[in-house]
């Protein structure tokens, strides 16, 4: 049955009075179908619009309202306060004049006479203009970096002229460039609702939000200064900042090449734009935009940083040690070019000159967490252990919750015997960070090493819960069945004594010239910082990776290796094992170089970082007993064995073109020989990307 408009009037106030605003609505419209000059739906439909603070939308509404009934004070009350509302002044007083006409002059409507007053006093001061002179020298005094005496005259200026958005927008900007970006956004919040159509507030504002770390916020400053100015080259350039931040790399990538194409000559955004790219791995794409960005500007000290960051990335160290020294050769106080250089020359083996670009980074910035726990592994792969560990405890001084800085804390305190206090730095990094599994790994060890035989196996089966395969899981899951005779699931490699592949290169191979000559080469260049090897004995190791070092020296050295690792995975490719169901499917090779003299030899150890290691015999002497320099691989070390269970291990007869492979989890060691001549061995890890 269909309401008269009378019955839907009524259940629409009741709808109304209720709260039930969108059934209210409903049956207003319903109503204006209708009758659309009906006074009271138009005037309650009216009244909806201004809840919800839409009065300009509402103003149309009342005015049918009166039109059609303009003997009801209410349609009069209504009207005006929508106008005092959208600033319509010279409107209201109107309205005003003709209510009193038609006799209405209650209370409600002088006081909506006493707000209309007051509005006009406002919209006075608002009017109201700072000498011209004021703000030109409050715009010199910000341009020249005069920042205090332009923080001084712009607030002098918006306490005389609140309304005065200009001397609000420059307040937020010197509040910004002094860091105080709290209250920078009040200032440009204020300046902004002062000129909502003043994109360039907006992009301030958003500035600000970037800077407390407000990315959403950020995001929607930035859009609207867009929507206002579509042309704004800055305003996407900021965005594509604030999306890279959020991770949304497409979107970024897209926002960066429009500000391109709005200003061809954006260098800072061609440099960002690399950044992108270089997230995306879009490596080619990345190099072209940064090297555009330099073209456009050869003094830009920022996208040689970002240049170097991805030369270092894709290994190519010498081109990244030469962008960081372009970077800080433009920008000397460029802490992080130093500290990136730092990170370079450690991978570099250069390891006297990390600790001094590392340092410096400390000096420009003494509250660089990251900077010092750096520094600590330099002194770590130094041997200087103590001031390693000083440089840790200030990293987590700095930033307590660096979970690196404790796990690297905690190696180094293992390495000094300290294994309780590593314990608690290991458990304090993974509590940090629960998905840290090289301190999860390290823990595993150390509770091992502790003989904390229950908590070790906690550990242990909470790795092999979440399915954790790698070579220090593996080994100590060998290792903990020799000692306490239990057996668990090893998801490494069950029987890794089984997946050792030994051959001989001399007969595929120019061994002589593609190995033996090279390696000598490098050994001779004494270039290359030697890292400290507590396991060696009478001998040296070359610090960081050969491969990267010397890539393109050793690159037929590379492609042997390489193929030779293939020949191996194949040749199993029917196991279950999880050294090969695992296999990574992208790899990296990290080599060094050892040197022994008479008497030398290797202790006991697996390849932690390792998935499958290598031993390439670059020269093994003359052997005066059988097993004179010869390798030995097992389960564990012999002080794991107990009476019921036996260390198992092989003896692995090595000559000089001999190539050893086997899981990285295997412990092995060298015997002793006694030749003069130098033994070298080149060793490698296939290491998971």
């Amino acid at each position: 049955m269909e309401l008269t408009i009378e019955q839907a009037l009524q259940q629409a106030v009741a709808a109304h009075n209720q709260g039930n605003l969108q059934e209210a609505g409903r049956l207003y419209r319903a109503i204006l179908e209708s009758q659309p000059a009906h006074p009271d739906a138009n005037h309650n439909l009216g009244l909806l619009a201004v809840s919800v603070n839409q009065a300009e939308a509402a103003l149309p509404l009342f005015k049918l309202a009166l039109d059609a009934n303009p003997k009801i004070e209410q349609f009069w009350l209504s009207y005006i306060d929508a106008l005092i509302k959208e600033n319509q002044i010279k409107n209201a007083k109107r309205a005003i004049k003709k209510a009193n006409k038609k006799g209405f002059s209650g209370d409600k409507l002088n006081a909506l006479s006493e707000k209309l007053y007051t509005e006009t006093l406002t919209a006075n001061v608002s009017s109201a203009t700072p000498p011209q002179q004021q703000l030109d020298s409050l715009l010199g005094n910000y341009h020249n970096g005069r920042f205090d005496e332009a923080e001084k005259l712009a607030t002098s200026i918006t306490k005389e002229f609140p309304k005065h958005q200009f001397a609000w927008k420059v307040l937020g900007a010197v509040l910004g460039q002094t860091g105080r970006n709290s209250e920078a956004v009040n200032a440009n919040q204020t300046a902004v609702e002062l000129s909502p159509q003043d994109a360039e507030s907006h992009n301030n504002l958003g500035n600000t939000h970037t800077k407390l770390g407000r990315l959403e916020e950020a995001e929607a400053s930035y859009r609207r200064a867009i929507r206002l100015k579509p042309d704004y080259a800055e305003a996407r350039y900021n965005l594509g900042n604030t999306l890279q931040e959020l991770g949304r790399l497409d979107e970024a990538e897209a926002s960066h090449r429009q500000s391109i194409a709005l200003k061809p000559d954006y260098a800072e955004a061609y440099s960002n734009l690399g950044v992108t790219l270089q997230e995306l791995g879009k490596f080619d794409e990345a190099e072209a935009s940064y090297s555009q960005a330099i073209a456009l500007k050869p003094h830009y000290a920022r996208a040689y940083n970002n240049l170097g960051t991805m030369c270092q990335e894709l290994g190519r160290l010498d081109e990244a040690e030469v962008s960081y020294i372009q970077a800080i050769a433009l920008k000397p106080d460029y802490v992080a070019a130093y500290s990136n250089l730092g990170a370079t020359l450690k991978e570099l083996g250069k390891l006297d000159e990390a600790e001094a670009s590392y340092s410096q980074a400390i000096a420009l910035k003494p509250d660089y967490a990251e900077a010092h726990s750096n520094l600590g592994n330099t002194f770590q792969e130094l041997g200087r252990l103590k001031e390693a560990e000083a440089s840790y405890t200030q990293a987590i001084a700095l930033k307590p919750d660096l979970d690196e800085a404790h796990s690297n804390l905690g190696f180094t305190l293992q390495e000094l015997g300290r294994l309780e206090e590593a314990e608690a730095s290991f458990r304090h990094a993974i509590a940090l960070n629960p998905g840290n599994f090289k301190a999860h790994n390290e823990l595993l060890k150390c509770l091992y090493l502790l003989d904390k035989k229950s908590v070790f196996f906690e550990e242990l089966d909470y790795l092999i819960n979440q399915d954790k395969a790698n070579a220090v899981i593996g080994s100590l899951t060998c290792r903990s069945a020799l000692k306490y005779g239990l057996d668990k699931p090893n998801l490494f490699c069950m029987e890794p004594l089984k997946y050792l592949l030994h051959t001989d290169l001399n007969t595929r191979y120019d061994f002589e010239e593609t190995f033996v000559e090279k390696a000598k080469s490098i050994l001779k260049e004494n270039r290359i910082s030697h890292r400290r090897q507590t396991l060696l004995v009478n001998g040296y190791q070359t610090s960081g990776n050969i491969f990267d070092i010397k890539n393109s020296f050793t690159e037929q050295i590379q492609k042997a290796i390489r193929f030779e690792i293939e020949k191996y995975r194949v040749n199993f490719k029917n196991s279950e094992e999880g050294l090969i169901k695992k296999w990574p499917t992208e790899y990296s090779l990290s080599g060094w170089l050892i040197s022994m003299k008479s008497g030398g030899n290797l202790k006991p150890h697996i390849h932690d970082n390792g998935w499958l290691s290598g031993s390439l015999y670059i020269n093994v002497p003359r052997k005066i007993k059988a097993d004179s320099g010869n390798l030995v691989v097992s389960l564990g070390e012999e002080k794991d064995k107990t009476d019921t269970r036996i260390n198992v291990e092989k003896i692995i007869n090595v000559v000089t073109g001999s190539l050893v492979l086997f899981p990285a989890s295997l412990m092995h060691h060298t015997i002793p020989f006694e030749s003069e001549e130098e033994r070298i061995v080149l060793a490698f890890d296939v290491k998971q990307k």
